[in-house]
């Protein structure tokens, strides 16, 4: 097997507040901040999204739950909504729509 060194860096920026918390919560399990975040990545690697389940997660603001049902939407009728071949034809029908509200 050949070594491999860890040689990507990733930054986050935290509160200071919830840094502390989750690095005492990781402590308490013998883990770091940094290999708490690897064993997440490596689970989601081999899980091929989230590692657990997002049903229910407070975050999701009205907003978010708004954008996700549009989802859905598209998902379930592509041929309801329109599909650019690249950003200069969106670009390109976005302006012809404003020609239609002059």
């Amino acid at each position: 097997m050949v070594a491999r060194t860890k040689s990507a860096n990733v930054n986050v920026r935290l509160y200071p507040e919830i840094k502390q918390e989750v690095e005492n919560i990781f402590a308490y399990h013998g883990l770091t901040l940094a290999e708490a975040i690897t064993v997440f990545i490596n689970h989601a690697r081999h899980a091929g999204g989230f590692p657990f389940d997002l049903r229910g997660v407070r975050w999701q603001d009205p907003v978010s739950l708004a954008a996700l049902e549009e989802c859905k939407q598209i998902e379930a009728n592509p041929g309801a909504y329109k599909r650019f071949k690249n950003a200069e034809e969106l670009f390109a029908d976005l302006d012809s729509d404003d020609d239609d509200d002059v």
